[in-house]
């Protein structure tokens, strides 16, 4: 069913991969926590996450961004392409560090970021760095291996580096009230500020070393494993982020990106990031994009294997809005960039073929929202999967769902993702009765429809998306633990981000139990057990 793959252009990646169905799961890195974390998921946890997805008989392990996002926290407005997120820096496993005395330090942060709440006190990220600056300037070394980092990542580091602190500096205003000379990188003004900030600089870089080796170990673990990991690269910047501020040039600073009004947002939606100047980044025979676009996935395969290529339709087309309208107006005053519809197909290939060229990784596209078939063409023609999420799966003619060997075999299937409800919220919440009673019909079970997700259509539901001819099923962890007694109450509360809101439960959800104990629990049978049953170990 899949050998057409290894006529496309990524075959090479294909064949790392293989030609065969896989299970995985999404673990939000903030989502997860060991005995050992403080106050949030750190990196060396993803240990545990490896051995788990080995024990059920998974082979994909999937993250949410881990781009560093500032004070800001939400996964998708990164303050840079490249630099990690220090909130998930274990302290406990720091480089040329010695163990000796770090656990005294930790022990006033112990009892105020306490694990066992249903939601991550992002606080943490401030006490972390705080730690991080005292241990930097009484017992950090600057061995060969961090000189190699910063020499061979200078292209993003130095200026990431000095973005950071400067906006430390500037009590995190955004680069755009800072005075002119900082604002807009005169040479003088950069001097003078490395000059009086140089150790602070110097700390940002270590930071970021620090996150590249604790990485590095949880990719090499995998691999020993056999486990994938993919990646998820959101396909905007913060306007407000090293990116922008370095490479104006790069970005019609004079718009904000979104999507469209469609059936899902009336009103379409204005996220705020500015659109990339293709025309900019293309020319001069790819160099700018070599620069700024491939470089950055360089970077990201020293950690993956696979990576979620955020809103592939954004590199065909992008819906834009000036960024001066106001929100009551976007829907009348936004339009597709480019204007012209002839110049999207080719730009999309182009700018997909550069990324396929320069990257090991397997890319993911999540082709959601409203796309034009060439989009879909282009993809199976580059070898690209797709995404195929469950409630959305219909025949649009008579609206019955389609069965999951009608699903696309060059895709991702899922039954949510981190922006919807989990199943069983959807189906207690959202469903019609009308579409309760087909979506019964394709699932084959018999009886009265129920109102609420017992165990019986949770469990059948698993084994049906597993079944699908996609090649990959990769679910969100938290579908998975509403099988055992894991998850208690209302499931609309597992919900990850509920998008154009503003709300302390977006990218806060925290699992109710560690990962020592997911690792013994009983449900873990069931799963493999669902995961053998449809020959995905």
């Amino acid at each position: 069913m899949y050998k057409f793959l290894l006529k496309t252009p990524l075959r090479k990646v294909w064949q790392k991969v293989g030609l065969k169905k896989r299970a995985g799961v999404v673990f939000p890195l903030f989502s997860i926590f060991s005995k050992k974390s403080l106050g949030i998921g750190e990196i060396p946890d993803l240990k545990l996450a490896i051995d788990w997805c080995r024990k059920v008989g998974m082979t994909i392990l999937q993250v949410l961004p881990l781009n560093d996002t500032g004070f800001d926290f939400s996964p998708f407005n990164p303050q840079s392409s490249f630099a990690l997120d220090p909130v998930y820096l274990s302290l406990r496993n720091l480089v040329g560090i010695e163990k000796e005395g770090i656990e005294k330090e930790l022990k006033d942060l112990i009892p105020k970021f306490s694990l066992k709440t249903k939601f991550v006190n992002y606080q943490i990220k401030g006490e972390k760095l705080k730690k991080l600056w005292l241990i930097f300037l009484k017992r950090a070394s600057f061995p060969s291996g961090f000189k190699k980092f910063v020499r061979r990542d200078k292209y993003w580091l130095e200026d990431y580096c000095f973005f950071r602190v400067l906006k430390e500096v500037h009590k995190e205003k955004s680069w755009e009230e800072w005075e002119e000379s900082l604002k807009n990188r005169k040479e003088k003004s950069l001097l003078k500020f490395r000059k009086k900030y140089h150790k602070q600089i110097e700390f940002q870089k270590w930071l970021q070393w620090q996150l590249f080796e604790q990485f590095k170990k949880i990719k090499n673990y995998a691999r020993k494993k056999k486990i994938f990991l993919k990646g998820d690269l959101p396909f905007s910047v913060s306007r407000d982020s090293a990116d922008v501020w370095q490479n104006k040039k790069y970005f019609k600073l004079d718009f904000a990106s979104g999507a469209p009004p469609d059936k899902f947002s009336r009103k379409g939606q204005r996220w705020g990031y500015p659109p990339y100047n293709w025309e900019e980044i293309l020319k001069n025979n790819f160099i700018g994009a070599h620069n700024f676009l491939c470089a950055r996935l360089k970077y990201f395969q020293n950690f993956y294997d696979l990576f979620r290529l955020d809103h592939i339709v954004g590199f065909f087309r992008i819906w834009v809005i000036p960024a001066k309208i106001p929100l009551t107006k976007q829907r009348v005053i936004g339009f597709f960039d480019p204007k012209d519809k002839k110049i999207w197909e080719e730009r999309g290939r182009r700018i997909l073929k550069l990324i396929i060229e320069n990257t090991k990784m397997l890319p993911c596209a999540e082709d959601l929202g409203t796309v034009p078939s060439f989009c879909f063409k282009i993809m199976e023609e580059l070898g690209i999967p797709g995404l195929e999420v469950q409630r959305w799966k219909r025949n649009w003619q008579n609206f019955e769902y389609l069965k999951p060997g009608e699903y696309r075999p060059l895709a991702v299937a899922t039954l949510s993702t981190h922006d919807l409800n989990p199943f069983p919220a959807w189906w207690e919440k959202e469903v019609t009765e009308e579409d309760s009673k087909k979506f019964w019909k394709m699932i084959f079970l018999r009886g009265k429809v129920p109102k609420k997700a017992e165990k019986t259509l949770i469990k059948r539901n698993l084994e049906l998306i597993h079944s699908s001819a996609s090649i990959f099923v990769i679910l969100p962890v938290f579908e998975w633990l509403f099988l055992g007694d894991i998850l208690k109450g209302d499931p609309h509360r597992y919900r990850i981000n509920k998008p154009g809101t503003i709300s302390k439960f977006n990218w806060t959800l925290r699992m109710p139990i560690s990962l020592e104990n997911l690792l013994n629990h009983p449900i873990n049978s069931q799963i493999r057990g669902i995961i053998q049953k449809t020959k995905r170990v």
